[in-house]
């Protein structure tokens, strides 16, 4: 509700001050506001096929792709959720992410990157942590924010939203699996690999399991401003959160 809000707001002020400067008056503010509710209601209907296009995510062949559907199947049995469309995303680099409105309108995304360097275990990791964004509705904010969030209201508001949901979504998906070194493993795996997704955007980054946006040269993890606006927490602290579980 917050970010439908900040982005009519955003958009409606935006909009007042040009009719300041255009003098179109009340009528303007009023187009401006149809607008927005139009524009957040759409968000919120589409803002999932929106997140799956720009990840250039394609459904996933049950016959070809056999082993991660079992996976999500097995573990939507076990968390008690329905089971999410699931889609496959042709890139080299390690990394998943879930979307959607609400647990029976969800899906989950993979790369075949992911699948080609994960052990079943690990990737029973990854997709618990995806699950548990469905399951705790995370997906909701995350998605909206790809749309509202994107387009007008300040990127701080997408950390906001996701560093503190990554990292109860790496505790739940251990509660899913109950098998911590699962996601542990696979999270150390990911902060190993070095290549990222070629289709990733600010836009979309808070949606990942890592932040698939790729640092400039001579910017270490540890800098204080890439922390200041990294969409996730830093890798080795959720490692070493999962390894004192």
């Amino acid at each position: 509700m917050l970010l439908v809000l900040a982005f009519v707001v955003v958009l409606v002020a935006a909009t007042w001050a040009l009719n300041l400067l255009i003098g179109y008056g009340v009528a303007g503010v009023i187009v401006a506001l149809v607008l927005a509710g139009a524009a957040a209601l759409a968000s919120y209907w589409k803002a999932d096929a929106v997140a799956l296009a720009l990840s250039h995510a394609r459904p996933a062949d049950p016959v070809e792709y056999a082993r991660l559907h079992n996976i999500v199947e097995g573990l939507c049995i076990a968390g008690g959720l329905p089971k999410p469309r699931v889609y496959v995303i042709d890139d080299a680099a390690p990394n998943a992410f879930a979307t959607g409105r609400n647990p029976r309108h969800a899906a989950v995304a993979v790369t075949t990157g992911l699948l080609e360097n994960m052990t079943r275990v690990e990737l029973e990791g990854v997709i618990a942590h995806e699950l548990s964004h469905v399951k705790n509705y995370d997906i909701l904010v995350s998605t909206l924010a790809v749309t509202l969030v994107g387009i007008v209201v300040p990127p701080l508001v997408q950390l906001a939203v996701s560093r503190r949901r990554e990292s109860l979504a790496d505790v739940s998906g251990v509660a899913l699996t109950r098998y911590p070194p699962g996601l542990t493993s696979a999270l150390e795996k990911l902060q190993a690999h070095t290549a990222v997704v070629r289709s990733s955007s600010r836009a979309t980054a808070h949606l990942w399991i890592e932040s698939p946006i790729a640092r400039r040269p001579g910017e270490g993890r540890s800098s204080w401003l890439n922390r200041l606006f990294d969409t996730h927490p830093p890798l080795d602290e959720r490692i070493k959160a999962l390894r004192e579980l």
